[in-house]
C-alpha cells in the first residue's frame, strides 16, 4: 500500500536494490509513488519482489556491458530516469592489509566504486534531460576510516569524491549529485560481518555504543534520507549526508555520553 505520493510519476534505478540498504530506498521510492527498478544478482529474491511499483532486473554491476544493456532497457520501459541509486557494495570482513590479496582489492573497488561511475556514466544522459539526481550509499569509513578495512574504506572515500566531482560537472544540466554515508545499518551485510567477530550480541552493542543514538540503524530510515535528498533538497549538491546517529562527533565511545 502506497504511504504518500512525494516521489510520484517518477522513476528510480536502485542498484544492489534486494537487501539491505539498497531494499530500504527502493521500498520507500515504490512506497512514495515511484516506478522502481532493482539491479541485483540475487534472483530468489528479486523475482519475489511483490511491490506493484518495483521491477528486478538482474544485472551484474562488476560488468559494463550489462550496466549500459539495462539502462537502455529501464528507458525503453518507462521513457525517463529521474533518480539513480549506486547502493551496491560488499566488505571484505575487518582484515589488515597484510592478509589482504592485490585481487581481493582490486575486485571490490570495481563493486564498490567502478559500478557507481559506469551507471552513472550510462545514466547520466537521460537523467540530464529530467534534471534528476544521483544519491551515491557512501559510509562513515570513506569519512572517518576504520580499523582493519583499508579497502573498504578506499572504495568508500572514493564514492565520496566522485559524488563531489560529479556535482560540479552536472550542475550546469540541473542534474544534483548526493551521496548517504551510513554508520552501522542492520543488513545481511552486518549481520555477517558481526557474526564473523564470535560474538554477535556483544559486537553489536559495542557497535551501537558508537552512535549518540545508541543503536544500528534500520534500512529504511536510509530510504528517508534517500527520499529527501531525491525530491526534497533541490538547492543541495555535491554533499555527504551523515545518516550515523551522531557517529562522527563529540569524543570517544559515545555510550558514555548521557543525552
Amino acid at each position: 500500500m502506497s504511504s504518500g505520493d512525494r516521489f510520484k510519476d517518477k522513476v528510480a534505478i536502485v542498484t544492489g536494490g534486494c537487501c539491505g540498504i539498497g531494499r530500504g530506498c527502493a521500498d520507500v521510492l515504490a512506497d512514495h509513488g515511484g516506478q522502481v527498478v532493482v539491479l541485483d544478482v540475487n534472483d530468489e529474491v528479486g523475482t519475489k519482489l511483490n511491490h506493484t511499483n518495483m521491477h528486478y532486473i538482474r544485472c551484474d554491476m562488476t560488468k559494463e556491458d550489462e550496466i549500459k544493456n539495462v539502462i537502455e532497457e529501464v528507458v525503453r520501459k518507462y521513457g525517463k530516469i529521474d533518480c539513480l541509486v549506486n547502493n551496491v557494495g560488499g566488505h571484505p570482513g575487518y582484515t589488515n592489509i597484510d592478509e589482504l590479496s592485490v585481487q581481493s582489492f582490486k575486485d571490490l573497488l570495481n563493486l564498490n566504486l567502478v559500478s557507481y561511475f559506469t551507471a552513472s556514466k550510462y545514466a547520466l544522459p537521460h537523467l540530464r534531460k529530467t534534471k534528476g539526481s544521483i544519491v551515491n550509499i557512501t559510509s562513515i569509513s570513506g569519512h572517518a576510516g576504520t580499523a582493519n578495512s583499508p579497502s573498504y574504506c578506499a572504495t568508500k572515500g572514493g564514492g565520496i569524491s566522485l559524488t563531489k566531482a560529479l556535482a560540479i560537472d552536472e550542475a550546469k544540466h540541473g542534474v544534483r549529485v548526493n551521496a548517504i554515508s551510513p554508520s552501522a545499518v542492520n543488513t545481511p551485510l552486518y549481520r555477517r560481518v558481526i557474526a564473523e567477530s564470535g560474538d554477535a550480541e556483544e559486537t553489536n552493542k559495542v557497535v551501537a555504543s558508537f552512535t549518540l543514538l545508541n543503536r544500528v540503524s534500520e534500512p529504511r530510515e536510509m530510504g528517508m534520507a534517500c527520499l529527501f535528498l531525491a525530491v526534497d533538497a533541490t538547492f543541495t549538491t555535491g554533499e555527504e549526508l551523515m545518516c550515523t546517529g551522531g557517529s562522527e562527533i563529540g569524543y570517544g565511545v559515545k555510550g558514555l555520553i548521557k543525552v
